[in-house]
C-alpha cells in the first residue's frame, strides 16, 4: 500500500514538474512530443517499481525494514542509471542529428528521463523514509511477502517464443508484398510522405469537426477510395480544407461533383491544388541516420557498463525485433505512415532497450553471486533472473498500456492512428523483455564463450 501510495505521489510531482518545465523551456508540444512524455511516464514508473520490487525482496529475506528500504534503493540504482542513461545518449544522438519531429521527441524524452531519475532516486526516497520516520514500520506495509518465486523455466520455452516471434516479424514482408501485388502501396504513406491533392470547399452553412468527419469525409472517401481524408476546418468562414491522396484530373472532378451533388455547394466556390510531402527525402535520411548512430552509442555503452557484448547484442536484436512486429502492424492495418510512425517507432526504440537493461541487470547480479558458470548454471540464474524482474515486467507495462489505451479511446483519429502501433509496440516490447531477451543472451554466452575465460 505504502510504495503504491509514495509512487503516485512521486508521479503527480513529475507530471507538474514536466508541465512546468514545458511551459518554462517554451517547448511546442507535437505528437511527437507527446510521444517523449509518454516514454518518460513509463520510465518513471518503472524506477518506482524496480525499487519496491527490491524493497519487498530484502524483506522476505529478514531484513528489518529500515535496512531492506536502504539496500532496496541501493540494488536499484544501477539498473535505473543503466535504463535511463541508455535512453538519455539515444535521445542527445536524436537531437544532435535529428530534425523536425525527431528534434521534438529527443527534447521532451531528455526532459522526462532526467525529471523521472530526479522524482525516484530523491523524490520518492524523501516520501518513504519520511513516512518511515513518523512511525510507519510494519513490514506489511511496504509489500512483505512470505518466501520468493519459484522460477519459471523461460529457456525451456525459448524455441516456442523464437517461433513466435519469427511468424510475427515475416507477417511484415508477406503483407508489403500482398499490398504491392494488389496494386497498394507496401506502407499507407500518408500525406506528409507521398504528397497529396488539397481540395477546398467553401458550404452553405458552418459545420464543426464532427459533422464533417460523419457526412463530409465519408462522401470523398467513397469517391477517392482513400481512407486517410484529412478534413481541415478554416477558422472563422464555412471552408473546409480536405486533403487527399494525390488526385487526377477525372478523380477531381467527380469529387466535386459529388460535393455539389451532396451539399449543394456552390460550384466555383471548390479549387483543388497539388500540395508536396512535408516530410522531406532530407528529413527521412536525417531520422534513419540519427536512429542508426543512436543505437550504435546504446551498444557501446551496453558493452561497457555490462563487459559483455552479448548483452549489448542481445538488447539490439530484442529491439529490432519491437520494430519489425511494429511495421508489420502498420503493414497488416494499413495504418498510415507519417510523422507519427517516426515518433512511434523512436518511442518503441526507448521502451525495448530500458526493458532489456532490467533483465540484464539482474543477470550481471547473480552472476557475480554465482559461483558455477556450467550451461546448467546459467540457465538456471536467466530463468530465476527473469522471473526476479517478472513483477516489473508486468507492472511497467500495464500502467503504460494503460496511458496510451486511454489516448486511443478518447483521442481524435490523429491520436488513435498514433496510440494503436505504440499499444502493439508496448505489447511486443513485453514479450521480447521476457521472452526473448534473455534466452538470446543464453544462447551468445553458451556458444560463444570469452576466449578468456
Amino acid at each position: 500500500l505504502l510504495p503504491g501510495f509514495a509512487s503516485s505521489i512521486a508521479l503527480v510531482i513529475y507530471t507538474g514538474l514536466i508541465l512546468l518545465l514545458l511551459n518554462a523551456f517554451d517547448i511546442t508540444l507535437t505528437l511527437p512530443g507527446i510521444a517523449g512524455i509518454i516514454l518518460g511516464i513509463g520510465m518513471a514508473v518503472d524506477a518506482n517499481v524496480i525499487i519496491f520490487a527490491r524493497v519487498k525482496e530484502e524483506l522476505s529475506a529478514g531484513a528489518s525494514v529500515h535496512s531492506a528500504l536502504r539496500s532496496g534503493f541501493h540494488k536499484a540504482m544501477s539498473a535505473i542509471l543503466d535504463g535511463n542513461i541508455t535512453t538519455l545518449i539515444a535521445a542527445a544522438v536524436l537531437w544532435l542529428r535529428g530534425s523536425g519531429p525527431v528534434k521534438g521527441f529527443a527534447q521532451t524524452l531528455a526532459l522526462g528521463i532526467v525529471v523521472s531519475m530526479f522524482t525516484a532516486l530523491v523524490v520518492t526516497r524523501l516520501l518513504v523514509y519520511s513516512f518511515y520516520a513518523i512511525g510507519i514500520r510494519n513490514p506489511k506495509v511496504y509489500g512483505r511477502v512470505k518466501e520468493p518465486r519459484k522460477p519459471i523455466d523461460f529457456l525451456g520455452k525459448k524455441k516456442v517464443f523464437f517461433a513466435i516471434s519469427i511468424i510475427l516479424i515475416l507477417c511484415g514482408p508477406a503483407a508489403m508484398f500482398a499490398n504491392s501485388h494488389a496494386g497498394n502501396k507496401a506502407l499507407n504513406y500518408s500525406l506528409e510522405f507521398s504528397g497529396g491533392t488539397s481540395t477546398t470547399v467553401t458550404f452553405n452553412e458552418d459545420m464543426d469537426i464532427k459533422t464533417i468527419d460523419s457526412e463530409v469525409t465519408p462522401v470523398v472517401e467513397e469517391v477517392t477510395g482513400d481512407k486517410n481524408v484529412q478534413p481541415t476546418k478554416v477558422v472563422g468562414t464555412n471552408q473546409v480544407v480536405i486533403k487527399t491522396r494525390s488526385l487526377n484530373q477525372s478523380e477531381r472532378e467527380a469529387l466535386q461533383s459529388a460535393l455539389v451533388e451532396k451539399f449543394g455547394v456552390d460550384d466555383s466556390t471548390i479549387s483543388t491544388e497539388s500540395i508536396s510531402s512535408t516530410v522531406s527525402s532530407e528529413m527521412r535520411r536525417d531520422a534513419i541516420v540519427a536512429v542508426i548512430v543512436a543505437t550504435i552509442c546504446m551498444l557501446l555503452y551496453i558493452w561497457f557498463r555490462f563487459k559483455d557484448i552479448r548483452f549489448a547484442s542481445s538488447a539490439v536484436l530484442a529491439l529490432l525485433h519491437d520494430v519489425l512486429v511494429v511495421l508489420a502492424f502498420y503493414a497488416i492495418a494499413r495504418v498510415s505512415v507519417g510523422n507519427t510512425f517516426i515518433a512511434c517507432m523512436l518511442t518503441i526504440i526507448g521502451y525495448s532497450i530500458n526493458a532489456s537493461i532490467v533483465i540484464f541487470d539482474r543477470i550481471r547480479e547473480n552472476l557475480g553471486n554465482s559461483k558455477k558458470h556450467s550451461d546448467e548454471a546459467l540457465k538456471e540464474i536467466v530463468n530465476r533472473s527473469i522471473t526476479q524482474t517478472l513483477t516489473r515486467s508486468i507492472y511497467t507495462s500495464l500502467t503504460t498500456f494503460i496511458t496510451i489505451a486511454a489516448l486511443f479511446i478518447l483521442g481524435v483519429p490523429s491520436i488513435r492512428e498514433f496510440a494503436a502501433p505504440l499499444i502493439v509496440g508496448i505489447v511486443a516490447g513485453a514479450f521480447s523483455s521476457v521472452c526473448i531477451s534473455g534466452p538470446l543472451w543464453y544462447i551468445l554466452k553458451t556458444k560463444f564463450k570469452s576466449k578468456n575465460k
